[in-house]
């Protein structure tokens, strides 16, 4: 029997990884991943299920060097995914955890899960379908122009991703854990993890975010806010813990960007 690939309008929506598979034969059916894709931005977060939970932290300076080097094991990426040659490409515009290996894989039906086929790694990934897939479904680019930091939002129905960039970029010739242990101080440890990656729900205009690289962002709120046709509103979280709005430049937008804010905005463009 043939299996078929996708093409990118299908992939719209939540995917839960059931199982990963290595070269080396090595299996992982426990760690929580999910990807959402929106028209062709995406955000993807990657923990393991072991991973400690802090809690009562405002900030990452509230952390042990212990508790750092913990947050390190994690992934999360958002960028763009785009279609060629046989094969998908995920794009990395923020990467929590660089690495110099280029993300793309075959992607192939097998009844409604979803196998990926590594390209330039070896391994294999199964993928299930979660409720989520179909409208609103939209995503912006954004911009700092004060501090130069990017970032990414993505909504699929009422799934939202948001990926933030750490204040410099880091080296993707070595593992995240490995460049946080050899860290000088904890200041510079706590910049190497500066990067957020975080997944969240949207229930009637309140956007909470459930999982994040970051744990003192869980449980908050996003609060997005069109400013004109070309700003938004995040609501983000000082060194200190203290909350405050971020604005953001929109130098991208597929969909409608009234898909992108919690109180009434304007359409969008692409």
């Amino acid at each position: 029997m043939a299996h078929t690939s996708p093409v990118l309008a299908e992939l719209t929506g939540a995917w839960h990884r059931s199982l990963l598979v290595e070269g080396d034969g090595s299996r992982d059916a426990t760690s929580t991943v999910t990807w959402l894709q929106g028209p062709t931005r995406y955000a993807d977060l990657r923990q393991a299920a072991d991973r400690p939970h802090p809690q009562g932290s405002r900030s990452l300076g509230d952390l042990s060097f212990g508790q750092l080097l913990d947050l390190a094991r994690q992934e999360g990426f958002a960028g763009r995914l785009h279609h060629a040659d046989g094969a998908f490409h995920w794009n990395r515009a923020v990467d929590f955890a660089p690495t110099s290996v280029p993300d793309a894989g075959v992607l192939t039906w097998r009844g409604p899960m979803l196998m990926e086929t590594g390209l330039h790694a070896p391994y294999t990934e199964h993928w299930l379908p979660g409720a989520g897939a179909g409208l609103p479904c939209a995503a912006v680019e954004l911009a700092d122009p004060d501090s130069g930091a990017i970032a990414l939002l993505v909504r699929t129905r009422t799934w939202f991703g948001y990926g933030r960039s750490r204040p410099e970029p880091l080296p993707a010739h070595a593992p995240l854990a490995e460049l946080v242990a050899g860290a000088g101080d904890l200041g510079r440890a706590r910049q190497m993890l500066d990067c957020e990656v975080s997944l969240g729900r949207v229930v009637g205009h309140r956007w909470t975010l459930h999982r994040s690289t970051l744990p003192h962002r869980v449980g908050r709120t996003l609060a997005p806010g069109l400013v004109g046709s070309a700003g938004l509103l995040l609501a983000d979280t000082g060194p200190g813990g203290a909350p405050y709005a971020r604005r953001w430049e929109v130098t991208a937008a597929e969909g409608r960007l009234d898909a992108l804010s919690s109180i009434s905005g304007s359409p969008a463009g692409t």
